[in-house]
């Protein structure tokens, strides 16, 4: 088995561990996984706690202390750990612990979200597989980061673990216009102080002139989420989301691939969440076309959301989306490696850069179909 293709079954059966009381459950996005380097070239960021993990056929063990993934007896491939950020050692000098600032979400990126509160968590409109006030419930976070805790931490992270690019995101404000002034202020003050790449990832503004001025303050790519494409689990899964509206998705897309350039505008793409296929590929296309990295990652179910008990999408269906969304992208120049900061920098919670190595680009222009998604 190589390296991706295991890559591909961790992320949807999860590994089990001997020791998991470290950690992290909750949060934004992707959590309670570790960050492995498979060797002898794919890293990614696997589940380690859950219920689904339990049943995993994949384990880890010691072979003259070195640690490797197993499954039936059998060795299968040597891994490596990330370990613990250098600067979570530290605290700010207003006494805060460095690691409730921001966190190592791959050697190379710092992550934070600088809102850890959202007004749709408070109502009908919650993303039913978010976790983002959880962590904040448990005190492992603070809900605002100001400013001058960022700039020292970001310091001592790019000093002492060597960061290279950092991802701020964020919850919907209750007023999402004083919010941005805000995000505006802490990305400038940042990228003055650090020098390092920003993506910061919002919900569509109302005002679209903002993402202009997000630029000028310091962004240099920004994360735009609708997480699915299937109409229906729109509504569903994402209620807030659909209420702001595909199209008002769209529209800030090109509005935002104007300003920043072509794939450095992205959008999460959640498989798992009950979707049809043919959606995430048709979505897919449509993305690409206009500029923005589809970033595809296979649903985790979060503890102590309403989706905590729904188990990952299986192997084979996220090895053909990979495959099929790589097609796509190999038809444009770029794709996951011309990203300057963020999770498709990162890249660790999906496979889908690792799918875009293995392709090679093409001279036939991709043709879109998507009459799944009504957009001409």
């Amino acid at each position: 088995m190589d390296s991706t293709t295991l890559k591909v079954e961790l992320q949807s059966f999860g590994l089990r561990i001997p020791d998991k009381k470290n950690i992290r459950r909750g949060g934004a996005g992707p959590t309670g996984g570790i960050h492995l380097k498979i060797l002898p070239d794919t890293e990614g960021n696997v589940p380690v706690v859950g219920d689904f993990v339990d049943s995993s056929p994949y384990y880890l063990d010691q072979i003259n202390g070195e640690y490797w993934v197993f499954r039936d007896h059998v060795a299968l491939a040597q891994v490596e750990f990330m370990g613990d950020a250098r600067f979570y050692e530290h605290t700010t000098s207003m006494g805060t612990p460095m690691q409730k600032i921001g966190l190592l979400h791959c050697p190379a990126t710092f992550a934070t979200t600088l809102l850890q509160t959202c007004v749709f968590w408070e109502d009908y409109r919650r993303c039913k597989f978010c976790g983002i006030e959880l962590t904040l419930k448990d005190r492992a976070t603070v809900g605002f980061k100001d400013a001058k805790s960022l700039v020292e931490t970001i310091l001592l992270a790019k000093e002492l673990d060597g960061i290279s690019n950092i991802v701020f995101t964020s919850g919907v404000a209750k007023d999402e216009e004083k919010a941005l002034r805000k995000y505006a202020e802490i990305c400038s003050e940042v990228k003055a102080a650090t020098g390092l790449p920003i993506q910061l990832q919002i919900i569509p503004p109302e005002d679209l002139s903002w993402l202009l001025r997000l630029k000028d303050s310091g962004v240099d790519a920004l994360g735009v989420h609708i997480e699915t494409f299937d109409p229906e689990v729109f509504e569903n899964i994402t209620p807030g989301k659909a209420k702001i509206g595909f199209d008002k998705y769209v529209e800030t897309w090109k509005e935002a691939v104007d300003v920043f350039g072509r794939w450095q505008v992205s959008t999460y793409v959640l498989a798992g969440l009950g979707e049809k296929i043919e959606t995430i590929i048709n979505g897919v296309a449509l993305c690409a076309d206009i500029g923005v990295y589809p970033f595809i990652v296979p649903f985790r179910p979060i503890a102590g959301t309403p989706m905590e008990n729904v188990r990952p999408p299986e192997p084979h269906v996220m090895e053909y989306v990979y495959t099929e969304a790589a097609k796509i992208l190999s038809n444009y120049e770029g794709g996951s490696k011309s990203s300057r900061a963020g999770c498709v920098s990162c890249g660790e919670c999906s496979a889908l850069p690792d799918f875009e190595k293995a392709l090679k680009p093409s001279n036939v222009r991709f043709k879109k179909t998507l009459k799944h998604l009504n957009v001409s």
